[in-house]
């Protein structure tokens, strides 16, 4: 049953897949330095601080994701638009970009999702990311937010960055559940970017993405072919300063909705089903078939 073998890497995929990553990464940091060089006069204008990084982001995420998996045959992506009126309002405050979070390929898989919509968004980060080469330098370029969990002072001055991005109009983009589920199923999110949205009134949109898990697995360096499924939504609204939590539901509730019309009309030889119908998580509300415990918690 195909729905139940779990996901396998290949050494000659992951050749293949890193190959299209490490070009992509190459030529979105010369283009990011040639326009670093060509726009640092902005630094001088007011709000111009904003606009370079906006431009740099722009750069660093729709290049790297269109020579990273755009042109990779290995990883084929859909995106779907759901709603009256999907994804961040073209004005006034920035959105929190909220999106489920299953493998070490989903920024790509995002950024090629937000690409097609011409959409840009800082993304939050770990700040040990800033010492891998050519990426960290991009991310700083791109003006990321990075975090370093457990350092309160760090963690406070990341939000009040974050605060400006969305009071200036630009979007951001976030896991919400702060590391990658290796069962599938939707873990508990964390409440910060929930209560900021609450506290400034900026839209939450909630974003999908079915099958990265295949792209690239759990615990592994080894990546795998992939078909991936995406859905962006309608901007969702606390109602009010203290609905935190009733926005964080309500966006879970959508990623999962949005979950049910991407699998809805799958065909039964698709990775989300098995003999007995559809097995992805966010359907059953179960583990992946081939997911076992850590035998700390068996």
């Amino acid at each position: 049953m195909a729905g139940r073998s779990s996901p396998r890497g290949s050494y000659l995929v992951t050749a293949l897949a890193a190959l299209f990553l490490f070009c992509g990464m190459v030529v979105t940091f010369v283009l990011q330095i040639t326009l670093a060089l060509l726009t640092c006069p902005l630094f001088l204008c007011k709000g111009g601080r904003h606009r370079f990084f906006h431009i740099q982001s722009f750069v660093f995420r729709s290049v790297n994701a269109f020579v990273g998996l755009g042109l990779n045959p290995l990883w084929c992506t859909e995106v779907q638009w759901m709603g009256e009126d999907p994804g961040p309002p073209n004005h006034g405050k920035g959105s929190i970009i909220f999106v489920n979070h299953r493998s070490n390929a989903d920024p790509w898989f995002s950024a090629w999702a937000l690409s097609q919509g011409c959409i840009e968004g800082r993304y939050v980060y770990k700040s040990s990311l800033k010492k891998v080469p050519i990426l960290g330098c991009c991310a700083q370029l791109a003006g990321d937010l990075d975090v370093k969990f457990g350092d309160k002072q760090q963690i406070k001055a990341m939000i009040d960055k974050a605060k400006d991005l969305l009071e200036s109009g630009y979007n951001i983009v976030v896991f919400p559940e702060g590391t990658r589920s290796p069962s599938g199923i939707l873990q508990e999110f964390k409440p910060s970017f929930f209560r900021i949205c609450a506290e400034l009134g900026c839209p939450a949109v909630p974003m999908c993405m079915l099958g990265t898990e295949r792209a690239w697995p759990l615990n592994t360096m080894r990546m795998g072919p992939a078909r991936v499924q995406t859905a962006v939504g309608d901007p969702l609204y606390a109602p009010g300063p203290e609905g935190a939590d009733a926005l964080a539901h309500e966006v879970e509730e959508s990623m999962c909705e949005m979950a049910k019309r991407l699998l809805g009309d799958e065909e039964s030889e698709d990775t989300s089903f098995t003999d007995d119908g559809p097995s992805d998580p966010f359907i059953t509300g179960r583990p992946y078939p081939w997911w076992r415990p850590p035998p700390e918690l068996a």
